[in-house]
């Protein structure tokens, strides 16, 4: 204790002798000739000789400044920009511990016919949303990708899984030169492209769906555009790879993009078994430009290799990209891509349920295995013939086939009897399915300032046949349930089509005042086609027709929306919309040919109220969801003794009454941000599952509707960067979140209100000096607890923690080092099952050849072999747990090789 102390001691005197030694700098900003203060003016100070940068801050509304922590060892120089105005520079001779004030420092608007010298540009310039970053001011080390310049970017947070933050916001897309070269997933580029190939970094708003600039600033992403130096007209990037190990591991793949001024052509291709998809650990999206087409081919699994829920996975995939522009006016794109997915999964659960007469106990194992193949095609075509229309159609269609085999076995006990039941089960099925989308959008910006139309259409269409078998066998030591064996044969077939069109019309009545006029028309088609039969026994074919366990469900919907909406602009930053939703829903529900259609017609006026300001949004809007068709089909479903469920035709939509806001505040000159949200959803007619269960475990179950439910959250973050030193870098971000749920149930005789509440809080600081060290380390704590009222239920309380630590280290020359720990602990867990985990993963890599294109990475990933998956959770006077079987400790030797061949003109 006594050493921490001396420690902290000579810590803090440090700093106070480095502060002596630094300059502080102050001064005002303001127009020549009216005397106006200029706000968000950049005031940058640059080393002399190469112009880097030292430090930076933007003027705040009253044109003030002040830069503090100032060399004073080396020549330095002054440089204050504003758009419109002369750059205004000058040497600074800054001595020990001096404070030099400016005074008011006024500016001159530029001259058009004057004659621009050249010199040296400005770091940093704000030209009204776009922040504009020279990347001459921040010097990288030789061979530097462009993540590495990022960091050194103020306001710029790159993580360790490659994520990026601007100001504290995600950015939605990464472009070079206004392009989507690498689609939606930015580490392709900041990963593989070399920095001093870059000559700007572009910062600004996503407003590209959103135009007219109606969604708020505090829920809008930003988009980093990398503008590369003009002498760059050809190049070709890429890499190629490949590794094994222990426990039959292995991985290999290649990425291979390249470009002619406007076409990109990307080919892509990979194998592991290490539940991945991307070229390094933790890339997921590492995809090369394959969503240029703004379709979601990661999302939708098209790449596959995600291993989440417990799955040890196989992948093999494979495609083609290519993007052109024809001039400045269209673009089209095109992308094809073939996955191959392997899963298995192992895995155990144990579940607690308490009724009147008895608790009821069951435990089971269960193993699966999936193979799939997905054919993947996308495009996207994108023309803007004039400065007023703007048009994009985006047609994908995926065609898909799976095969799922699967077996389980359980017990089943209570406390009157030691044994209920022994089960076991198994379940195989192929599945072949069609997909296909379109989207089309017309914009057009009328000649009347504030007034435009904009036209959206889109189509799906999307078809699935399935066989399916399953055997379920069912040892009984009850009287009240019988021994079986379930031999079944389902052939489902299931068709979704749906079509809209929106049209929307921005008419200004007044300076101020702004007519928003919407109406729109959605037709949807569904359809479900179940035939069931048991095994004959005499002749082993499945010819037994199960009326009750087969269905012919359709529903045919049709919307109308009329949406009219006033918009008041206060001032710039201000800004109040106020409407109303006219819906009218005409639904018709066909069951069978022995129940008789049901037709149902809803109009519904639903209000919506929205107030922005320039750092927070409020609004209020309501909604109208349909119950399930399948939840109202009148017949007694009895798939086995144990479950059986019976529709209600009765059900009623579900009204959603929702309140939500947003707070967002970014302060550059202390590179402070700060946001908040919270919102509470109220519904009435929620759909409730009425569980009525006996004492062996037998369950019959009804969905009706239930006034009551409700979903409240909050939550914010903090975060604040210290980067006035190229050198050293240090981020600080805190966060928490808390949320409730309440909902109405039933159980047995037992009618209540099951609470669910949830709350976390996080804190993680980033360290990084001079790109070769590294530290990133995060703590998490969450608690969740579910209560019951009107009845007599044992509250549940869960927590965990989690404690990560990510360690880098390029040093010495041509060696990096690296260290990922991860510690979980969840102490609630039952016995039997693991309460912690410490996960370490540690890798060396070797760099080589000209300018270190080759690499040799030696791994391993769990070296304490403890990685486990266990969760849990409670329901209706029940607790769950369950656990995974997930990917263990392996070795792993990888070799790479990096491909990058710039041509100039």
């Amino acid at each position: 204790m006594n050493k921490i102390t001396v420690s902290l001691m000579l810590l803090f005197i440090a700093a106070g002798s480095y502060a002596q030694n630094k300059s502080v700098i102050k001064g005002i900003l303001a127009d020549s000739l009216t005397k106006n203060p200029l706000e968000y003016a950049t005031v940058a100070v640059v080393n002399a000789k190469d112009t880097s940068l030292i430090s930076y801050t933007l003027s705040d509304k009253k044109g003030g400044f002040n830069l503090s922590g100032l060399p004073t060892d080396r020549p330095t120089k002054l440089i204050i920009s504003y758009v419109g105005y002369k750059t205004i520079r000058q040497n600074l001779n800054l001595t020990k511990g001096e404070t030099k004030d400016f005074g008011t420092i006024l500016f001159s608007g530029n001259n058009l016919n004057e004659v621009v010298i050249k010199g040296e540009r400005s770091p940093i310039v704000v030209k009204k949303d776009t922040i504009e970053f020279n990347t001459e001011a921040f010097k990288t080390r030789p061979n530097a990708v462009v993540e590495e310049l990022l960091r050194k970017l103020p306001g710029v947070q790159v993580n360790n899984d490659g994520s990026i933050l601007v100001n504290g916001k995600a950015i939605s897309k990464l472009l070079i030169d206004g392009k989507q070269f690498f689609g939606t997933d930015p580490k392709v580029a900041t990963k593989n492209l070399d920095a001093d190939l870059i000559d700007k970094i572009q910062v600004y708003d996503d407003r590209e769906n959103d135009p007219d600039h109606k969604v708020s600033a505090t829920k809008v992403g930003k988009i980093i555009n990398l503008k590369l130096k003009s002498k760059i007209k050809k190049s070709t990037l890429g890499k190629l790879y490949g590794g094994g190990g222990t426990r039959d591991r292995y991985e290999a793949g290649g990425i291979l993009s390249n470009f002619r001024d406007t076409l990109q052509v990307s080919i892509i291709g990979l194998g592991n078994n290490l539940n991945k998809t991307g070229f390094s650990q933790d890339e997921l999206y590492n995809m090369g430009g394959f969503n240029r087409s703004g379709g979601s081919q990661v999302y939708d699994g098209t790449f596959g290799g995600r291993g989440w829920g417990g799955a040890m996975e196989k992948v093999a995939s494979g495609g083609i990209n290519i993007n052109n522009d024809y001039g400045k006016k269209l673009k089209m794109n095109l992308t094809y891509f073939y996955t191959n997915t392997e899963k298995t999964y192992n895995g155990s659960s144990f579940n607690e349920q308490s009724i009147a007469e008895t608790k009821l106990t069951s435990n089971s194992l269960y193993q699966s295995s999936d193979i799939s193949n997905k054919h993947a095609i996308g495009g996207l075509i994108e023309w803007n013939p004039d400065t007023l229309n703007r048009f994009r159609y985006e047609p994908k269609l995926d065609l898909s086939d799976q095969r799922d085999r699967n077996t389980s076995s359980g017990k089943s006990f209570n406390t009157l009897k030691p044994l209920l039941n022994e089960s076991r089960g198994s379940t195989s099925s192929d599945n072949n399915s069609t997909a296909f989308s379109h989207s089309f959008s017309y914009y057009r910006r009328l000649k009347k300032e504030g007034e435009s139309l904009n036209i959206t259409h889109s189509l799906s269409l999307n078809k699935t046949n399935s066989d399916n078998y399953s055997i379920n066998d069912i040892k009984s030591f009850t009287d009240d349930i019988r021994s079986e064996v379930l031999d079944r044969y389902a052939d489902n077939n299931t068709k979704s089509n749906s079509a809209e069109l929106s049209v929307n019309y921005d008419y200004p009545i007044i300076k101020k005042l702004t007519a928003e006029l919407n109406t729109g028309a959605n037709y949807s088609t569904s359809t479900e086609s179940l035939s069931t039969f048991d095994k004959n026994i005499q002749t082993g074919i499945y010819d037994s027709f199960l009326p009750n366990q087969s269905n012919l469900l359709k529903r045919n919907t049709w919307v109308q929306n009329f949406r009219p909406q006033l918009a008041y602009q206060f001032n710039d930053e201000y800004s109040l919309r106020i409407g109303v939703n006219a819906e009218w829903q005409n639904v018709i529900n066909k069951f069978n040919s022995t129940i008789k259609d049901q037709r149902q017609n809803y109009f519904n006026l639903l209000p919506t109220l929205s107030f922005d300001g320039p750092s927070f949004s409020i609004s209020y809007r309501e909604s109208i969801e349909q119950p399930q068709i399948s939840q109202m089909q009148p017949i007694v479903r009895e798939y086995s003794q144990l479950y059986k469920s019976i529709g209600n035709p009765d059900l009623k939509p579900k009204h959603t009454y929702e309140f939500s806001g947003n707070f967002y505040k970014y302060n550059h000159e202390k590179q402070l941000n700060y946001n908040g949200y919270t919102g509470i959803n109220f519904s009435n007619n929620t759909t409730v599952n009425k569980n009525t269960i006996d004492v062996n475990g037998a369950t019959t179950s009804t969905t009706i509707n239930k006034d009551g439910g409700m979903y409240g959250y909050f939550g914010g973050n903090i975060g604040k960067q210290f980067k006035k030193s190229q050198n050293w870098q240090i981020g600080l971000n805190a966060n928490l979140n808390a949320n409730i749920q309440r909902n109405p149930f039933f159980l047995n005789q037992d009618e209540g209100t099951q609470y669910n509440y949830s709350f976390g809080i996080g804190q993680g600081i980033n360290f990084n000096y001079n790109s070769l060290l590294s530290i990133n380390t995060k703590y998490d704590f969450r608690k969740s607890i579910t209560e019951y009222k009107d009845v007599a239920y044992k509250a549940i309380n869960t927590y965990t923690h989690t404690l990560g630590t990510e360690f880098s280290l390029r040093w010495p020359k041509r060696i990096i080092f690296d260290a990922k720990y991860n510690y979980n602990y969840n102490p609630q867990i039952s016995q039997g099952f693991s309460k912690s985990a410490n996960i370490l993963n540690l890798a060396v890599t070797l760099q080589m050849l000209k300018k270190d294109r080759g690499q040799l990475k030696l791994s391993v990933y769990d070296l304490l072999d403890q990685n486990i998956s266990v969760s849990r959770y409670a329901y209706n006077n029940a607790v769950s747990i369950s656990e995974q079987q997930i990917l263990k400790r392996y070795f792993l030797a990888t070799y790479q090789y990096k491909i990058n061949i710039y041509k100039g003109k």
